[in-house]
């Protein structure tokens, strides 16, 4: 984290941290938020973040959401809001959906660059618990 930061700007198709989906870091924003741009198929399982707040911007498709005991579907130009400590899921409704997903505060790239790295279920369950972001039974 730097004292001084500077605004900035990623062109279209280009990202941070040579990562094209990854518009904004906690490297880039103070450790304030991170912000992809990414698509979701299947989605992940139901999960739950500690410390972390999730949110999306649809772009084009549709999403199932659901949301500790809610459940919403979310069109493109929707916002969703999904708060720490709710257990929440997400998939996409037919074809794939492009989507902006902002965390608050940053730094959920490195649970993501790790998780995809991870060999197999425990090790992805020892990440998890690293970065306060579990698998729900559901």
């Amino acid at each position: 984290m730097t004292d001084f930061l500077a605004g900035y700007l990623v062109p279209p198709g280009a990202g941070v941290a040579d990562d094209p989906g990854l518009k904004a870091s906690q490297r880039s924003t103070g450790g304030a938020l991170s912000v992809f741009e990414t698509t979701i198929g299947a989605g992940p399982p139901l999960h739950v973040h500690d410390r972390e707040d999730e949110c999306f911007y649809v772009l084009d498709g549709e999403l199932s959401v659901r949301c500790g005991s809610d459940a919403f579907d979310a069109a493109a130009g929707s916002f969703v809001f999904l708060p720490r400590s709710r257990p929440h899921q997400f998939w996409a409704i037919g074809q794939p959906a492009r989507l902006l997903l902002i965390a608050v505060p940053g730094g959920i790239e490195d649970y993501f660059q790790r998780i995809t790295n991870a060999s197999d279920d425990e090790a992805r369950h020892r990440v998890g618990e690293q970065y306060g972001i579990r698998v729900v039974p559901g």
